[in-house]
């Protein structure tokens, strides 16, 4: 089971790279509730909402968020959930400039 501090991890890196056009969307908040909620089906909702809470209270600086996840199945599947997300209401070209910066940041192919 994933600790709160992973689980946070998730979902602020995605808010971070759908927020890169400068709002969330609604569609691509309820799009990350849905994956991080199918990945971690037993965590509440309660602590998605806090992460992201969090988030907004942050300064919310890419670069920040880099170190936060070192385990690598863990990075690809944010990865994985932030560009479903950010794609949800259409991958803005700056979500996909932020989606790169963390697949090479971490080292992580994107075709693979």
């Amino acid at each position: 089971m994933a600790s709160t501090d992973e689980i946070k991890a998730c979902v602020k890196v995605a808010a971070c790279v759908c927020g890169e056009d400068g709002v969330i969307s609604e569609v691509e908040e309820l799009k990350l509730l849905e994956l991080v909620g199918n990945r971690f089906p037993e965590r509440d909702t309660k602590l998605f909402d806090q992460a992201l809470e969090e988030y907004f209270e942050s300064d919310r600086r890419i670069e920040d968020l880099f170190d936060t996840v070192t385990d690598p199945q863990l990075r690809r599947f944010i990865l994985e959930i932030a560009e479903v997300s950010a794609a949800a209401d259409g991958l803005d070209p700056r979500e996909n400039i932020a989606l790169n910066r963390f697949y090479d940041n971490w080292g992580i192919s994107r075709d693979a």
